[in-house]
């Protein structure tokens, strides 16, 4: 862990200066950029060196421009509060390039490693940059009406406070410490960043549909144009042109200034467009240079037995860590539900399942799958040395300020450890009722089920047809009530706030009915069991139902109607099921039609037949495009059906009916079947009828 020796803010001059490991981006005189952490910044040698997690990269002091340390100086409150009374001084910098250098900085120390500015970020953060001596033609630093112009031969090692000794507050520019101005509480979308630039003056632009020279994505580095959200375009009228998510965070655009030494004409897009850009425009971070210098690090012998001492050494290497944060950070970017990384006989298959669909993003050589199922391990907490057992783990991880749970998996195959991390992202994952798309009378059912104070809920349906998400929504629904929530899970996906939530543990004898026992002793309104997998649970839930609670829960049945049936076979008698069954949501997920590559979709003979459908009816599919990974899908639609136990169906219960009996009647009690529902969806061009056979029920 190397340490840095760096100068402190003048009015901080008590704190230390060492600093370990910062993340930094160096601009270079030749004009290209190299992001990594900073392991050298020697005065004596002259030299700076970079480890960019492929490779260290070094160079002389006199060819570099500047250096952007991007990790907050911390302080502490008090340390903050003194900073910030102090006055702002405004530099004009011109370089040896003969570009200029504006803004505003709180401080400036002169060294022997070139000029210090300490620069204002979001919620009080405070930012070095260091320019180069050799790079500084001549600067101006003014406080106030006080200047002081300095050529670097003139500067020894000081503080420039020292000649701008005026403490007056400044009530000229000053740097923004605003937060970013949003167009409103939800992510933002197309109109909201219209909406945006209106208010800002400036452009908005799709960057799928405007010009982006590949030759000025090296002025920006991928760790920049991700951590800061942003995409340079091209060079227009003299000027940088810039796409950025949130232009009004001046400190963001002053910061791309910097590096690239360019004036900026910033631009608005969205975030989705940041995210395909820097998908397409920045590919070459997975370009067989960077795999090489794994697979030339490795060893035959790695496909034999390892020790623990070795697996650590190969999960903890700069080059792997690198590369499962990018495996791990590009699934979360393109939405991905799981990432697999599957050994095969001569090589390791890299997928992403997006919208319930795998896609392959890479072919890895078969020599870095140890040093890979060692790094993933020591992220999810598994002992790196056992290989011949199937081992869980979890772990969370920071994405673009937001803290992502990840489920881990490693299951030993006849080709090696095979991996499966399971993304449970609350962004994107916890939906609110009135977002799963029912209509308004089955909405309405719903928002009536979940305002009793007892009965059961069940949603059913397969593994990964969204029933706790469904179940989730619901319960943000019954927590406007301000009643007790407890919900017993296996595992806990999303944590929500004012919910008490607990995990079972089978090894321990800890199983969702005894979980349930104890959960009634502690003052419940509403208990959400994750799973009725048996009798015992089954009963207990049911009993629960009786005695005043609201019970939500799940059965792995195909419709609706099959949940009465299910509950029968386990035991549970007909005048219970009668008292205490509210309603049932059997679903599934379809994947919706990508709205970019859309097209009338030819449809096999034999589905037409199937479904019902007349040969002359058309309907649209995804034909695949950069948008949707090639795929055709952008995202899923819940279709479902929804079984409301009116009295007409406890009817059919008590007395025993068949099940196309209660089914007939729910349908005459206005339920829509779930292939009718999916059925309307395809008519509105939103899935493909494709889609509709895949999920078919009938």
């Amino acid at each position: 862990m190397p340490l840095i020796q760096l100068p402190p803010p003048p009015s901080l001059a008590g704190k230390p200066a060492a600093v370990a490991d910062p993340d930094v981006t160096l601009r270079r005189t030749d004009g290209h950029t190299v992001s990594g952490i900073l392991e050298e910044l020697s005065h004596e040698r002259r030299r700076v060196a970079v480890n960019t997690g492929k490779s260290v990269v070094s160079a002389p002091l006199d060819k570099i421009v500047l250096i952007v340390f991007h990790d907050a100086i911390q302080l502490s409150e008090a340390e903050l509060a003194l900073l910030l009374d102090t006055t702002i001084q405004e530099y004009t910098i011109r370089l040896a390039d003969g570009s200029i250098l504006q803004g505003g900085s709180y401080g400036s120390v002169y060294d022997d490693t070139g000029l210090h500015l300490f620069i204002q970020g979001q919620a009080g953060h405070l930012y070095r940059i260091i320019l180069s001596d050799a790079a500084i033609e001549d600067f101006v630093i003014r406080r106030g009406r006080l200047q002081v112009k300095l050529k670097p031969s003139d500067v020894s090692s000081r503080s420039l406070d020292k000649d701008l000794h005026i403490v007056t507050r400044q009530t000229g520019p000053s740097v923004s410490t605003q937060a970013p101005v949003l167009p409103g509480d939800d992510e933002p979308s197309v109109d909201g960043q219209r909406r945006l630039a209106e208010r800002l003056g400036l452009d908005f632009v799709r960057l799928h549909e405007t010009q982006i020279d590949p030759e000025v994505t090296r002025l920006v580095s991928y760790e920049m144009a991700s951590r800061y959200q942003c995409m340079p375009l091209r060079m227009q009228d003299g000027r940088l042109l810039v796409a950025f998510t949130d232009p009004a965070d001046s400190e963001t655009v002053n910061m791309i200034g910097f590096v690239t030494g360019r004036n900026i004409t910033p631009v608005v897009t969205t975030p989705e467009d940041i995210h395909w850009a820097i998908n397409k425009f920045y590919s070459f971070l997975w370009e067989d240079d960077v795999i090489e210098d794994l697979v030339s690090a490795s060893t035959p012998e790695e496909h034999a037995e390892i020790t623990e001492q070795e697996a650590e050494k190969l999960g903890t290497s700069r080059p792997i860590v690198y590369l499962v944060h990018k495996i791990i950070n590009d699934a979360i970017q393109k939405n991905a539900s799981d990432i697999h990384i599957r050994p095969e006989a001569d090589n390791i298959e890299l997928l992403y399942r997006i919208d319930g669909t795998l896609v392959t993003e890479k072919i890895l050589d078969k020599v870095l799958l140890p040093a890979l199922v060692s790094r993933v391990k020591i992220i999810g907490n598994m002992n790196i040395a056992e290989r011949r057992v199937p081992q869980d783990g979890s772990a969370k991880y920071m994405s673009r300020d937001q803290v992502v749970d990840l489920r881990i998996s490693v299951m030993p195959t006849v080709n090696g450890e095979s991996v499966v991390i399971r993304i449970l992202n609350s962004e994107t994952g916890l939906k609110k009722l009135h977002e799963l798309g029912f209509n308004p009378r089955d909405h309405e059912i719903l928002l009536d089920v979940l305002q009793k104070s007892y009965g059961m809920f069940l949603v059913t349906g397969p593994t990964g047809s969204g029933k706790s998400t469904t179940l989730y929504a619901a319960l943000q629904e019954i927590i406007k009530r301000n009643v007790n929530v407890i919900t017993i899970e296996d595992p806990v996906e999303y944590h929500i706030r004012h919910i008490e939530q607990m995990q079972i543990n089978t090894r321990t004898g800890y199983t969702f009915a005894r979980a349930l026992r104890n959960v009634l002793r502690h003052d419940p309104d509403v208990i959400m069991v994750g799973e009725i997998r048996d009798g015992e649970t089954a009963k207990i839930a049911v009993e629960s139902a009786l005695t005043g609670h609201l019970v939500l829960s799940t059965l792995h049945t195909n419709d609706a109607v099959g949940a009465i049936s299910r509950l029968l076979e386990i035991g549970i008698e007909p005048y219970l099921v009668e008292a205490t069954l509210l309603a049932v949501l059997a679903q599934r997920l379809a994947r919706r039609n990508c709205p970019h590559c859309i097209a009338i979709e030819p449809v096999d003979p034999l589905v037409r037949k199937s479904l019902g459908i007349p040969d002359d009816e058309v309907f649209y599919h995804g034909t695949g495009c950069e948008h949707c990974n090639k795929t055709g899908f952008s995202g899923r639609l819940a279709v479902y059906e929804l079984l409301h136990v009116s009295d007409a169906v406890r009817q059919c219960i008590l007395e025993k009916r068949s099940i196309n009996e209660i089914h007939a009647t729910a349908l005459r009690e206005g339920m829509t079947p779930l292939t009718e529902n999916a059925l309307q969806a395809a008519r509105k061009h939103l899935i493909s009828l494709a889609e509709v056979y895949r999920i078919r029920i009938q």
